[in-house]
């Protein structure tokens, strides 16, 4: 795979061909007789990631712009209704586990470890009359959902919002069942950092079993008990937590702290980590970089708001929604490895480039390569690329504001204050350690 992500667009997503593995003959029914397809699968996958990426335009339209060939809408509709899902998630997983230099970037570090956030998020799928007969909407507080849900667990460099490995719930899994299946991309130099879905000692009995043994820093509840073993002079202490599954005994350490923002009251927090050394990993240090995963929901947004811009998919059935899914994730992945570029190149924080800036950017790379990639000699096109990462350096935002928002919505829901004004408060998170 080529390095110049930036300046070879069209390379890095034919790239997605040769990652891409060969599909079971059971997962292409309708393919078994006649004519061999004009289409291969991998340049399929291929053309569906550059589809996404680009700001308009039919599938058949964006295909012919990369691969050079005209099919019919309808099909390339059949064709991918005919493959069904799995060669996606294939070559996507192929895709996102080669290596990448954003995780060596001292945003996405800590002492070493790279961190990593896991969380869960929903796809919105049209209410098709296929979906109708095949999907059975989720319940909320006011009835069914308007629109059937695809659930998706994902990992994140929380330093670059480069996607690590994805899982989706094609056929209704929860975010744990598809969480225990994504557990096993982390790595031993890795630290996972999530919120109190993941805080309890099931889920830390199943990161202990993993063969890699990755480091974690896990948001815990108040109500889940421990067994004190050591207080430690930071004002953490060693405990011991039971397994529920196994009724055996793990090692942490616990940490519980207040935060809080200037004009605002104190929050209790507590975490449970397996970085034992305190002199090494000091609890203050720690406490604060939690702060970090809330990167993860900003990976989310830019995927969902700039990438995507709809409340719904396009596809028409559940497998193709899958599809849809693995591209986005694909296309985010090479907006990311651009973003990287600019950042290592022009000497620039990678989280202060603007993600949209540059997808807007890759956008027209696109579109000039497509129509007059053979009329511009390799060291002109060389230098149109540093002149647009000039450009987007340039524009780089400054450093975020140290500012919250109210815990609080404008519609009435239980256990949720009601916002009725707007406002925010400024100012460094104060930090405190609550000795036991």
């Amino acid at each position: 795979m080529s390095n110049d992500y930036f300046g070879n667009l069209q390379s890095l997503v034919h790239s997605i061909s040769a990652l891409c593995p060969s599909p079971p003959t059971s997962a292409s029914p309708l393919s078994k007789g006649g004519r061999p397809a004009r289409l291969a699968i991998s340049k399929l996958i291929a053309a569906l990631a550059w589809h996404v990426l680009q700001e308009c335009g039919t599938f058949s339209k964006n295909t012919a712009m990369l691969l050079g060939m005209w099919m019919a809408d309808a099909s390339l509709s059949e064709r991918r209704t005919s493959l069904g899902s799995r060669p996606w998630t294939e070559a996507l997983e192929a895709f996102l586990a080669n290596p990448s230099a954003t995780d060596n970037l001292p945003e996405a570090s800590y002492r070493g470890l790279r961190l990593v956030g896991v969380d869960g998020t929903t796809f919105n799928v049209a209410n098709t009359p296929t979906v109708k007969a095949t999907a059975v909407k989720t319940k909320t507080r006011r009835g069914e959902a308007a629109f059937f849900r695809i659930s998706c667990v994902a990992l994140a460099a929380l330093g670059s919002h480069r996607p690590l490995s994805v899982r989706i719930g094609e056929d209704g899994e929860s975010e744990g069942a598809l969480a225990e299946s994504i557990l096993p991309a982390l790595g031993e130099d890795d630290l996972l950092i999530a919120d109190r879905y993941y805080g309890s000692g099931k889920w830390m009995a199943r990161l202990e079993a993993l063969p890699s043994k990755p480091f974690f820093l896990l948001r815990v509840q108040e109500r889940f008990g421990a067994y004190r073993v050591k207080a430690l002079p930071d004002g953490s202490k060693l405990v011991h937590v039971k397994d529920p599954d196994h009724k055996s005994l793990i090692l942490v350490r616990e940490i519980k702290a207040k935060v809080k923002r200037p004009g605002s009251r104190w929050t209790k927090v507590r975490f449970w980590t397996n970085l034992l050394d305190e002199k090494r990993f000091p609890a203050m240090e720690l406490v604060a970089l939690y702060a970090r995963r809330w990167e993860q929901e900003i990976a989310f947004r830019e995927l969902k708001e700039h990438l995507h811009s709809d409340i719904i998919l396009k596809s028409h059935t559940i497998p193709t929604a899958v599809q849809e899914i693995c591209a986005l994730f694909m296309a985010q992945a090479i907006v990311v490895s651009a973003r990287m570029e600019v950042a290592t190149s022009q000497d620039v924080p990678i989280l202060q480039i603007s993600f949209e800036k540059v997808l807007v950017a890759c956008r027209h790379l696109c579109w000039l390569w497509a129509i007059a990639g053979d009329e511009i000699k390799p060291d002109t096109w060389a230098r149109i690329a540093k002149k647009a990462m000039q450009d987007i350096a340039w524009q780089a935002t400054k450093p975020r504001r140290k500012r919250t928002c109210p815990r609080k919505v404008r519609q009435p829901v239980k256990k949720w204050p009601r916002l009725f004004k707007n406002t925010y408060g400024k100012g460094e998170i104060q930090c405190r350690i609550r000795k036991s």
